[in-house]
């Protein structure tokens, strides 16, 4: 079977890890598998199987209006070419511009259509998110539009939560049949593996208590809270806090911890092909976004051994996380709640080795070669 694969940026975490894993896995069933993306940032991008053909439009990211009218466009013509050239029997799209774009390039085809099964991994697209620009809300509202208009042609959606899922029913008037959850997938095996990679990580102080997180530096990803919440857990009990990953707030973020003069406590790492390495020397995983699809990083950090706080935010965390038993729900942009239950775990071994124990129970049910038999069932159908 020729499967091709396409995402918009193939980089490191989020929708990515979810495709690199279903890549890998593929790959061993001796798939003939392709991988279009519009954009490849060689600096930081996983490396894939050799076996593996790989598309890079190379489309650059354009600022200006009419400039990114013209890219999709480009995009949309270039897509159709390749596909027409591929002749894929499954197409997997992963995110919803990707997803309108495959469902154009589609459009008044006469050669023989491929099986379509588009995924939904984000809130994003379903929420009213205040403080944005014109241009985005131009944009988001025309791709809404279209997921109205177009998603009814595909022959399967997959949502990583339940929650997706609902409101693709409910506002774009999808069959239910055509729906299926399929939860973000974990390679169990793989990440105890890199765990084991040693780091030596510059003002880090292993006598103290660590809390820390990975995730994208922007703004849902409410990292500020974080920070500010550390700073409140500092007048409780010294600590060090890791933030792996990087973003368009990063130097905001750390020109806040340097205001609030916990600057040398505040580790800033960057990006990196291996952030278990990091999150193993954690002893409280924090994830205080303002939504989530469903967060690899929560599982990832469960498979790692360390307690995780997540904010009961819109979307699929409550899917992963049952309060108290294997993780903590802390109220969305609240840094106090932060300080609280990083505490509460800090200072209570016994509740701390509790969750560890439940969490990784229950982070097996997502192990790559449970969802990987899903996304096949589908394909094979």
């Amino acid at each position: 079977m020729k499967i091709l694969l396409a995402l918009t940026v193939y980089e490191v975490g989020g929708v990515s890890s979810v495709a690199r894993n279903l890549l890998d896995c593929f790959s061993e069933d001796e798939f003939d598998i392709t991988l279009l993306t519009e954009k490849l940032f060689h600096k930081h991008y996983p490396i894939i199987n050799n076996n593996i053909r790989l598309i890079n439009l190379d489309i650059s990211p354009q600022k200006y209006f009419f400039a990114k009218v013209a890219n999709i466009i480009c995009h949309i013509i270039s897509m159709r070419r390749h596909i027409i050239r591929e002749k894929p029997d499954v197409i997997l799209s992963f995110g919803s511009y990707m997803n309108c774009h495959v469902l154009l390039s589609l459009l008044f085809n006469s050669g023989k259509r491929p099986k379509i099964i588009l995924t939904e991994h984000s809130q994003e697209m379903f929420l009213s998110i205040r403080n944005k620009n014109i241009r985005y809300i131009f944009f988001n509202t025309a791709y809404r539009i279209l997921m109205f208009l177009l998603y009814c042609k595909a022959d399967y959606i997959v949502t990583v939560s339940k929650s997706i899922a609902a409101r693709i029913k409910k506002i774009f008037f999808v069959s239910p049949y055509k729906i299926r959850v399929i939860y973000n997938p974990v390679n169990i095996s793989k990440i105890k593996e890199l765990c084991r990679e040693k780091d030596l990580l510059l003002g880090f102080n292993e006598a103290l208590p660590c809390i820390g997180t990975v995730s994208r530096l922007s703004p849902e990803k409410g990292i500020n809270f974080l920070i500010q919440g550390f700073k409140v857990l500092l007048d409780k009990i010294d600590a060090v806090l890791i933030i792996v990953g990087d973003g368009a707030e990063r130097l905001r973020l750390e020109q806040m911890a340097k205001e609030l003069g916990i600057k040398e406590k505040v580790i800033f790492t960057g990006l990196t092909n291996n952030p278990f390495k990091y999150i193993t020397k954690m002893d409280v995983f924090i994830l205080p976004s303002l939504w989530e699809g469903f967060p690899n990083v929560l599982l990832e950090a469960m498979v790692c051994g360390v307690p995780v706080i997540a904010s009961d935010s819109p979307g699929g965390i409550r899917e992963a996380i049952k309060n108290r038993v294997n993780g903590l729900l802390i109220k969305p942009g609240s840094s106090l709640e932060i300080a609280e239950s990083a505490y509460d775990l800090l200072s209570n071994r016994e509740k701390r080795f509790k969750i560890i124990e439940e969490a990784y129970k229950s982070v097996k049910q997502f192990n790559i070669d449970i969802i990987k038999k899903e996304y096949k069932n589908l394909m094979f159908s």
